[in-house]
């Protein structure tokens, strides 16, 4: 671990201690907030903690960001593939 520590950056070193400072906190803030709320779905309702419900839909938002970033990211990603490509063929004609 202690390597790992030197080889970050400053920047990286800052990143890392606020991330478990905001980790902390959420678990603060998910103890803290464990009250039932009824939850109306499609066509149910449902009663669950709240914290489960921040968790929930910090899940979904997640992952849905995922879904979208990732065919982006593959595009850029063949793209680049392509262009690699093209840089190699190009080398060979000199």
């Amino acid at each position: 671990m202690v390597e790992y520590w030197h080889s970050l950056s400053n920047l990286n070193k800052i990143k890392f201690v606020l991330s478990i400072i905001l980790g902390i906190l959420g678990v603060v803030f998910a103890t803290l907030n464990w009250t039932e709320q009824e939850v109306h779905l499609l066509v149910t309702k449902a009663k669950m903690p709240l914290t489960l419900l921040i968790i929930f839909s910090v899940v979904v938002g997640y992952a849905l960001s995922f879904v979208f970033s990732y065919r982006k990211f593959r595009t850029k990603d063949r793209e680049i593939e392509a262009l690699k490509r093209e840089v190699e063929e190009l080398k060979e004609q000199l």
